[in-house]
């Protein structure tokens, strides 16, 4: 009951079906769900530790609103995990687990527009990832795409992201099979860019990414660190 009522409540917060800073009363959640307050109170602290739901004091549980500085700052953290990731990956992977990720990679392509998902795209990550047999490592990695999560479904189904995407991940599946990680972690820095670049002007209500040389740049000195490297 309360497994369910937590996947359910995260789903709904995922989808975008309660708003950034939208209140969530215990009492019309549980008239919601058909249950208690207490699964309800379990599955707000379980969200909260995940980053998706905020506690506040006198007020209760509303719905994790990231500034954008806050969204810069969990893409930061997660760049910094997931280069430290592909090490192992470069490392481990073989032509066997190659084929695998991509195999999912192209099976990704075959779902309808209007069924891709953040899924889809976590679904990739975590594969390739799964190569360099760091489980800790990727929990960690897990729990910081979490946080973002929604704002990745609202990118994904923006026109033709989804297929920028694939072009991206394969790019970076190819430098991991090639053994080279400054390839792939530069491939790797350049997809997270693009990404944050849609989700900022998502957010600020535009229609276009700023162009490149204009947009924040998250990892400044990573580019000159990896050419003296």
């Amino acid at each position: 009951m309360n497994g369910r009522v937590y996947q359910s409540l995260r789903s709904d917060i995922l989808s975008g079906r309660y708003a950034d800073g939208e209140q969530l009363l215990q009492k019309d959640l549980a008239e919601k769900y058909k249950v208690s307050r207490i699964p309800v109170r379990e599955a707000l602290m379980q969200l909260s530790s995940e980053g998706l739901v905020k506690l506040i004091p006198y007020k209760g549980a509303v719905v994790a609103a990231f500034s954008l500085e806050e969204l810069h700052e969990i893409f930061e953290i997660r760049y910094a995990l997931e280069s430290l990731i592909l090490r192992s990956v470069v490392h481990n992977i073989t032509d066997e687990s190659a084929r695998e990720v991509r195999d999912l990679l192209i099976r990704s392509t075959q779902t309808p527009p209007e069924q891709r998902s953040r899924k889809t795209n976590w679904e990739f990550h975590q594969s390739l990832y799964r190569i360099a047999n760091k489980p800790r490592l990727l929990e960690l990695i897990e729990s910081q795409y979490n946080k973002v999560d929604r704002y990745v479904q609202m990118d994904i189904t923006q026109p033709h992201v989804q297929e920028r995407a694939f072009r991206s991940h394969d790019a970076i599946l190819q430098a991991c099979r090639a053994h080279d990680v400054v390839e792939a972690t530069l491939l790797l820095h350049e997809h997270m860019m693009s990404a944050v670049r849609r989700i900022d002007a998502l957010l600020r209500g535009t229609i276009e990414p700023p162009p490149a040389d204009q947009s924040f740049t998250l990892f400044p000195t990573m580019t000159g660190q990896a050419s003296a490297t």
